[in-house]
């Protein structure tokens, strides 16, 4: 196995030169995780729905949702709260896509309408001070590249699953199609997740889960599209949960009931690397 940061230059230890889109791909994830607004930075997250002032864990100030449906905090001067770069003092509108400051240097930005609202904070120095590195990752292999197919699932299905809070819990996510997918003349049927509107999910576990790859499954992200389409299965592309980044912030979905590969999928990302330590244990 090799321990490989993510990067856009190919490894000389690759048993197979990466071609050119997957190196492009690789770079593109490790932007996504540690880049200017990578997920690793992010420190808090919040929906904000309704008139009843609420206060939301990290941030200052109280948020709600106005009759006019409009986003707003309520907040004293010593707060430290800025919006659009203006101290807050009092109740003050926070329009969809807008910044706001707080204490320690920390950024926030705010999206939604119809009286729905994201809250997103980042600490732009939290990668820096968890030493995070890189993703070590499997070599790529061109074997683990397949042909798929999504087939129709009742319309409306849910299927329970658990969710990564403390302590767990579980919930009803949409699952609206079936990822088929036939790996050594075996054929496996995957259920997909839309965990978040418009991004697709089949959250897996294999052979390797809980020895070489976390216990909690790794995911592939899938495409939009109607049932009964094909599409490419490129294992090399499975990725870590975005809870190992933060596992207060991101309580993301486990693998669904029935979605185990009774295999070893050597392809795809395996854990966190850390300055001062190889990799980060697995959940």
């Amino acid at each position: 196995m090799a321990t490989e940061q993510v990067s856009p230059q190919p490894t000389a230890h690759d048993a197979v030169a990466a071609p050119a889109a997957y190196e492009a791909w690789r770079k593109a994830r490790w932007e996504e995780v540690a880049g200017p607004n990578g997920r690793a930075k992010v420190v808090a997250r919040a929906m904000v729905t309704g008139r009843d002032p609420r206060v939301v864990p990290g941030l200052p100030g109280q948020w709600n949702v106005t009759e006019a449906g409009a986003l707003t905090v309520t907040a004293a001067a010593h707060d430290g709260v800025r919006v659009n770069g203006e101290p807050a003092d009092g109740m003050v509108e926070v329009p969809a896509g807008s910044s706001f400051a707080l204490p320690g240097g920390l950024v926030g930005m705010a999206g939604g309408a119809g009286g729905t609202f994201g809250l997103v904070v980042m600490d732009h120095d939290a990668v820096t001070r968890s030493g995070l590195i890189g993703i070590d990752t499997y070599p790529y292999d061109p074997s683990w590249v397949f042909e798929g197919e999504y087939r129709a699932a009742p319309a409306g299905r849910r299927i329970e699953v658990g969710r990564l809070t403390a302590p767990r819990s579980t919930e009803a996510v949409l699952a609206p199609v079936d990822l088929a997918v036939t790996i050594n003349g075996v054929e496996h049927v995957l259920a997909v997740l839309e965990d978040m509107p418009g991004q697709r999910l089949a959250v897996f576990t294999d052979e390797t889960s809980g020895t070489e790859t976390p216990e909690i499954g790794r995911w592939l992200v899938l495409p939009l599209l109607d049932a009964g389409s094909t599409l490419t299965v490129d294992l090399n592309q499975v990725t870590l949960s975005h809870h190992h980044l933060n596992p207060s912030v991101f309580t993301c979905p486990l693998s669904p009931p029935g979605n185990h590969l009774p295999l070893r999928v050597e392809a795809g990302e395996r854990g966190l690397i850390h300055r001062k330590r190889t990799q980060e244990a697995t959940a």
